[in-house]
């Protein structure tokens, strides 16, 4: 029984849940409201806003991206089925039918079949990479709110000490012991921050060198035009 493409084409849905990125690292449900000490000391361990920085770097629908790709999967699918099902169609008359119009059939259907499957390995190479960006970002947020939560108990720390050092200024040693264990916090939170930056890199140029795979394979879809699909429907010599 040939097979029936069409079932490939089915309403995409990501395969894992991706949620919002932005809001999985940041968490703002769970952590405390910023407070003036507590932005002071993320301003010295990371030289920036990280709230604003995080919602900079991974804001975008990365659902979106993921279904996009198995979206293409399922053409890919299609593709690979309908050649199938052309084929096979051709093979049912091609043993009782002879003649001009049957090589002329056969030469059509033949060349049809092969660009709609020569379309399939490229699109589905496509929609491959497309959910492998979209889990390789949902995977980097994942570790990156590790290290975020780290960053914030560090950042809690040093905004406690240095507030107590404020409030302890009417004192000698008070501001100075104060001070000094704010100091060591925001040394620890600055490696912390290290970290999160080193594997923001690192996840910036897979991202890169995926887009370098989708735009080689977008290059492989102009091969195509050698082998177009017909544009007309198929002729028959005989009529």
């Amino acid at each position: 029984m040939p097979p029936n493409p069409i079932e490939h084409l089915k309403d995409p849905a990501s395969m894992d849940p991706v949620p919002d990125l932005v809001e999985n690292i940041l968490g703002a449900s769970q952590y405390i409201s910023v407070s003036y000490w507590l932005g002071q000391a993320a301003a010295l361990a990371t030289g920036t806003n990280p709230w604003e920085w995080v919602a900079e770097q991974f804001a975008g629908d990365w659902e979106a991206v993921n279904k996009a790709g198995q979206a293409l999967s399922n053409l890919d699918e299609f593709n690979r089925s309908y050649a199938a099902a052309v084929r096979i169609g051709m093979e049912g008359v091609d043993h009782s039918w002879d003649g001009h119009a049957a090589d002329a059939a056969a030469e059509y259907f033949s060349r049809f079949s092969g660009s709609v499957n020569g379309q399939a390995h490229v699109i589905g190479e496509i929609g491959d990479q497309l959910k492998m960006m979209s889990t390789g970002m949902y995977e980097t947020a994942q570790a990156i709110k590790g290290l975020w939560e780290f960053l914030l108990d560090l950042l809690i720390a040093a905004a406690l000490e240095m507030a107590a050092a404020a409030a302890t200024g009417v004192t000698v040693i008070g501001p100075v012991l104060a001070g000094a264990a704010a100091v060591v916090t925001i040394a620890k939170a600055m490696g912390v921050w290290g970290e999160v930056l080193t594997l923001h890199s690192n996840t910036w140029n897979a991202a890169q060198g995926t887009i370098g795979v989708i735009a080689g394979s977008l290059g492989g879809l102009q091969d195509l035009e050698a082998n177009v699909l017909p544009t007309r429907s198929y002729d028959h010599p005989g009529v």
